[in-house]
């Protein structure tokens, strides 16, 4: 049968040389080849063909979702070189990365880099997405600043994800995948024509998955599992032939406890802690003995295996999203049209997490010198979690389109209206219960963006075009911000007047020594309003010459542009609370081409991209605080290859590779815990010690990674049914996952392993699938964090996803 689906991308540096040339050598000696069908995207926001647009895209169509269980956004850093994906504590920290640029939101107030649109809006979070891609037509992953046409956090690229639209047929389907790690995941769709003019296509999904990180304490909550459901409903309107109307309506609940937090390392050696006046050695001991609960060889058994853990606090985020967009096409003629995308959204996640990390409580702290606390009667919060995240936001987007045989243009405007809200509180009992610690905090962090924008590609000729762009934006941003902290110690207050309790911990505010403590330095409280406007322009100018019949050569300069972002963490302050704008400028070359009658499609670019003020997020070394700042200037260069080959009418060959060559400069960070002078610790600033980490490899870009697949489809004409095989492979290059450079943070290199077999009814009615996702067990963590010292969580802390182990599954598709 012929091959419909383009899958992943490649290199000739992959295959041993003893390969290529076996490779060459069959493709002058094809006497038939299968051919590689036209693949129609809208990286543009016009249809056309892949291979016509000039920007390096990669292509994931529904086939192919379905054929690796891609079931989730961060899936997709798997299935595409360039692409690396952050797991944050909660869903809305979450982060994607693409050719080293990406920002890390831990507490909110920034947008991404890499910018997610659904059906044509732009989400504020990939956490919007991150749970489910049922019903999907395509995903197109945008390398590279699209700011022209996609807007102001679209730095490092774009992810374009189409979901399906409604049509006059009357179908459906009901799905149901099953794996060993005990997740059940239901996907029904229904489609049909309430009239001649108008469609309608309801979706939902449900998901449940156990636990897959074992906690050794009996009692205690084992962790890692998630609960999702969804539903989503698009009416079409056909009002008449040059008018219609899509609306569409969707709404997740999510509940996962994947996000905990793991201690891979306790603190060790002879060194003393400046606050405790123990050595490390001591403190680490004291930290196993914790997370054993008083057994420090259970403690050590945590510590040794990334699925093990001994939290008593049941980690987790809630999390609630839902959408309205309204989809208006009108064409007034066969060279112009009008389209309006109304939306409104809203998401909020609610968070709970287990500072220490270990099972101790204020009635049983095992010595340690930081223990976590549910909830305190200081606390401000109108929920049950320690930490929530509301964003709600408006978008207006209206263009015109037009074409010639001359030119294609776009022109429009764009509003947004976004509100985020920061409520969150960290209790905590200090130094075996010596000090009480709260600190409630409430920000709330308002935007305003206004654009214009315009672009055109003008046809010189048959062969050749060129093309430029250009967008202005302006961005309004009020910041609203209190943050209280309560530090009283007991030595200073009477007996009873703090009660610390498992759950609860009471502060009585009324007694007079908590009044004079806090009156006398206990009680901090930072109060401020600020308000900013920033503007700039983005663009895009450049030309593409088919030299060929099946050959394109493409240059672009491009400049994209983020306004100013709020740090609403626990630094900020009046001073500190705007985060500058970022701007940046690149430059790509790209070949697309198409060999051998079509069976063979070859593309690669090269490029060079800038990012100036990037704004990102880290948790401040040795603290368990986070800051939103600016990381400096940072540079990327590399190059990027793709080839897929339909070798014959059943077999498909696809890889595809990513070279970086990053560098990051004018950033001066903190020490890591025990850098010494000749490690780089080595700049004073101001009597405090911190390290220039100018002219280092960015975090999360590592040199190299690549992907290669094969697949293939045998049909049995006398089933009749069609068979269907799969496997890829995805390896990327040692990568440092924090700015600070610590060397216990780096991710050593690893491959993931996948695959699928399958068959299906060959009218399309049904199908029965059995998938295998990471074979080969390899483990890798999604992040790496440090805290080291007596007030510390450990050494080393990670976070690991679901697919760092080996798990089986099988998913049965009917038809109707």
């Amino acid at each position: 049968m012929p091959v419909n689906t383009i899958f992943y991308k490649t290199s000739n540096k992959i295959f041993h040389k003893t390969a290529l040339a076996a490779a060459l050598a069959a493709f002058t000696s094809l006497s038939h080849a299968a051919v590689i069908e036209e693949v129609i995207v809208t990286a543009q926001k016009r249809a056309e063909s892949l291979q016509d647009v000039p920007i390096s895209v990669d292509v994931l169509q529904a086939d192919a979702l379905r054929a690796r269980s891609i079931n989730n956004a961060q899936d997709l850093a798997i299935a595409t070189p360039s692409v690396v994906f952050q797991k944050g504590g909660m869903p809305f920290a979450n982060n994607f990365v693409i050719r080293g640029i990406g920002s890390m939101g831990i507490e909110g107030g920034i947008q991404p880099s890499v910018s997610f649109v659904v059906d044509g809006v732009p989400l504020s979070r990939i956490s919007e997405f991150s749970a489910d891609l049922g019903d999907i037509e395509r995903i197109e992953i945008l390398r590279g600043p699209q700011g022209t046409l996609y807007g102001r956090n679209a730095t490092g690229g774009v992810v374009n994800i189409v979901r399906a639209a409604p049509t006059s047929e009357t179908e459906g389907y009901v799905q149901q995948s099953l794996s060993d790690d005990e997740e059940y995941t239901t996907r029904l769709m229904y489609n049909t024509a309430l009239s001649d003019k108008i469609y309608l296509r309801l979706s939902g999904m449900y998901t449940n998955r156990d636990d897959y990180i074992e906690n050794v304490i009996d009692g205690n909550p084992d962790l890692g599992g998630e609960e999702t459901m969804g539903v989503m409903g698009k009416l079409a309107i056909n009002f008449n032939d040059s008018t219609e109307l899509l609306v569409t309506a969707d709404y997740r609940k999510v509940r996962s406890s994947e996000g905990a937090q793991h201690v891979d390392a306790v603190e060790s050696g002879s060194g003393v802690d400046p606050v405790s006046g123990l050595t490390y050695d001591t403190i680490g001991a004291i930290r196993l003995r914790s997370l054993g609960g008083g057994n420090a060889a259970l403690g050590q058994e945590v510590v040794d295996d990334p699925f093990k853990t001994s939290q008593d606090h049941d980690q987790q985020a809630n999390m609630e999203s839902y959408g309205i967009s309204f989809d208006l096409t009108k064409e007034f003629s066969d060279e112009l049209t009008l389209k309006s995308i109304t939306a409104y959204r809203s998401s909020s996640s609610y968070s709970s997490i287990d500072v220490d990390n270990t099972p101790a409580n204020a009635t049983q702290t095992y010595g340690l010198g930081l223990v976590a606390m549910i909830d305190t009667n200081v606390s401000t919060r109108p929920h049950d979690e320690l930490i929530a995240n509301e964003i709600e936001y408006f978008s207006q987007e209206l263009r015109f389109e037009g074409s010639t045989d001359k030119l294609d243009w776009i022109a429009g405007a764009y509003y947004s209206h976004m509100e985020e809200v920061a409520d969150n509180i960290a209790p905590t009992s200090l130094f075996n219960n010596a000090v009480y610690r709260a600190d409630p905090k409430e920000a709330t962090a308002t935007w305003n963006s206004y654009a214009a924008f315009g672009d055109v590609t003008f046809h010189v000729s048959d062969t050749f075009d060129i093309f430029a762009g250009l967008r202005w934006t302006q961005e309004d941003m009020n910041i609203k911000y209190w943050n209280q902290v309560y530090q009283v110690p007991l030595a200073f207050v009477t007996p009873g007047a703090i009660d610390f309790g498992v759950e609860y911990t009471y502060l009585d505010l009324s007694d007079p020594s908590v009044a004079a403590v806090l009156a006398g330095g206990g009680l901090t409280t930072t109060e401020f309003e600020r308000d900013d406007t920033s503007a700039d322009w983005s663009g895009r100018a450049g030309f593409s010459w088919d030299f060929s019949d099946s050959a394109q050569l493409y240059a672009t300069a491009s400049r994209g542009f983020v306004g100013a972002g709020a740090n609403i963490g626990r630094s900020a302050n009046a001073s500190n609370a705007v985060v500058n704008p970022s701007t940046t400028t690149a430059y790509e070359i790209g070949l697309k081409s198409q060999l051998f009658n079509n069976s063979v499609q070859l593309n690669g670019a090269v490029f060079r991209q800038e990012v100036v003020d990037l704004q990102t997020s880290r948790v401040v070394p040795g603290s368990i605080n986070t800051e939103t700042f600016n990381a400096g200037t940072l540079t990327t260069q590399g190059i990027e290859g793709s080839l897929d080959w339909a070798a014959t009418d059943i077999l498909m060959l696809s890889a595809s590779v990513s070279y970086l060559d990053t560098e990051i400069d004018d950033l001066i960070q903190p020490c890591y815990p025990g850098q010494t002078a000749s490690q780089g610790c080595n700049v004073d600033n101001g009597g405090v010690f911190v390290q220039d980490v100018s002219g280092s490899q960015m975090v999360l870009a590592p040199e190299l990674s690549y992907n290669v697949q094969a697949r293939m489809n045998i049909p049995l004409e006398s089933a009749p049914l069609n068979l269907f095989a799969q496997v890829s492979y995805t390896w990327q290059d040692d990568t440092s996952l924090t700015l600070d450079y610590d060397p216990a943070l780096t991710q050593e290199s690893y491959g993931l392993t996948d695959v699928s077999l399958g068959i299906e009814d060959q009218a399309g009615y049904w199908s029965v699938m059995l998938f295998g996702k990471n074979i080969t067990d390899e483990y890798f963590a999604s992040s790496l964090s440090a805290s080291n010292g007596y007030a510390g969580q450990g050494r080393v802390q990670s976070r690991t996803t679901r697919g760092a182990q080996a798990y089986w599954g099988v998913t049965a598709k009917y038809n109707f």
